[in-house]
């Protein structure tokens, strides 16, 4: 444990000028994190000067792939929730996690983006006086290419969304073995 404690206050008793070049690495990250941001900032919301904090929980699965991005703290401006989600979707890169066994599994992560606007925009909208509903989840599945056995896309929607499309692949199936069971042959139903 002491040795632990001693390792933590390494880097306290060194000179400042180690200090300084992490210093800098740090703003230049941030730099760069706020050039990101402010190139894909929703444009509606920068035209109403929307800014805010939107925490998410994501679900990272076994192949390293991201299965679903929940908002879990709202900004209380809707535009700025749905695009956290689709910002993770569109450009997390992320690495499978394993357990202590070394077998990749499903997780899930939390984070946050901090939504700021330009130094060029003034902040217009206030949230104080909006209450915003917990934004839908957005979940993406892994659906498989029509004739292949082996292509799959990435298909991404909202829970709503995937329970929607599955009723009607489900009332399509169901029709189409309707339809072979009471068909014979010729395309013609039993008794024409």
């Amino acid at each position: 444990m002491i040795s632990l404690l001693i390792l933590a206050t390494i880097p306290t008793l060194g000179s400042t000028a180690a200090v300084v070049p992490q210093m800098r690495q740090e703003t230049a990250q941030e730099a760069k994190n706020r050039e990101f941001i402010v190139k894909h900032y929703p444009p509606g919301a920068l035209k109403r000067g929307e800014q805010g904090r939107v925490a998410f929980r994501i679900t990272i699965e076994p192949d390293g792939s991201l299965g679903a991005c929940d908002v879990t703290e709202s900004s209380g401006f809707a535009g700025l929730d749905a695009e956290t989600c689709e910002i993770m979707l569109h450009f997390a890169r992320l690495k499978p996690v394993q357990n202590e066994e070394g077998r990749s599994v499903r997780t899930q992560s939390d984070g946050f983006i901090v939504w700021k606007l330009p130094d060029t925009v003034t902040q217009i909208a206030s949230t104080a006086a909006t209450k915003m509903p917990k934004p839908a989840g957005v979940v993406c599945k892994k659906v498989q290419k029509t004739g292949s056995l082996i292509a799959s896309t990435k298909q991404c929607m909202t829970r709503e969304e995937w329970t929607r499309t599955e009723q009607v692949w489900r009332d399509e199936m169901d029709h189409l073995q309707f339809r072979a069971h009471f068909e014979d042959g010729d395309g013609c139903t039993i008794g024409c």
